[in-house]
């Protein structure tokens, strides 16, 4: 039973098609995981209200101008912990939490917010990142389709002719006297 004839090509099919059902299996596996990872990263901070976790939630938000590299939760410079009174001041007033951050972004300038918007340019911020992923996952997805293409392809008869007079033509090359005994005395 050679690779070319009708059975062997449609058992050849159902493999091909069993394969590709297990690696949807395991495609749906992976987003079921990104879901469920989403959703249990989505922020259930309160936005109303005076509370420890909310100032914390928008302190987090908000860049130490005095020091470098750190949020105003994590700083103790004085700035800093005016910052903090001031979230607590807002909090009082019943400001919601975009109002607070509006009104730093306002006193302070853009630089003060460590979540960039998401609006306007710095909704590229959010967006560029995402559309270059997909544009990998889709690229990747092309090449390996490409390459499943390619794997099925098979050998013409030419192609057949020309790999076995190379090997021959190897074959004489290594081996170039005949087999049998040698003679001593030569």
């Amino acid at each position: 039973m050679n690779g070319d004839d009708p059975a062997s090509r449609q058992g050849n099919g159902r493999r091909q098609r069993h394969a590709l059902r297990q690696h949807w299996w395991a495609w749906a596996a992976m987003a079921l995981v990104v879901g469920v990872v989403l959703v249990a990263s989505i922020d259930t901070s309160p936005s109303r209200g005076v509370s420890e976790q909310r100032r914390y939630a928008l302190s987090v938000q908000l860049k130490c101008l005095q020091c470098v590299g750190e949020s105003v939760a994590a700083s103790q410079a004085p700035l800093a912990v005016q910052f903090r009174e001031e979230i607590d001041s807002q909090m009082r007033q019943g400001r919601t939490d975009d109002e607070i951050l509006a009104f730093f972004a306002q006193r302070y300038g853009q630089e003060v917010l460590l979540t960039p918007p998401s609006s306007g340019l710095g909704a590229l911020v959010w967006v560029v990142p995402v559309v270059v992923v997909a544009a990998g996952v889709l690229g990747l997805a092309g090449v390996f389709a490409r390459w499943r293409r390619e794997a099925g392809a098979r050998a013409s008869e030419e192609d057949r002719t020309l790999v076995a007079g190379e090997l021959a033509r190897r074959h004489q090359d290594r081996d170039p006297e005949p087999a049998g005994p040698r003679d001593p005395d030569g």
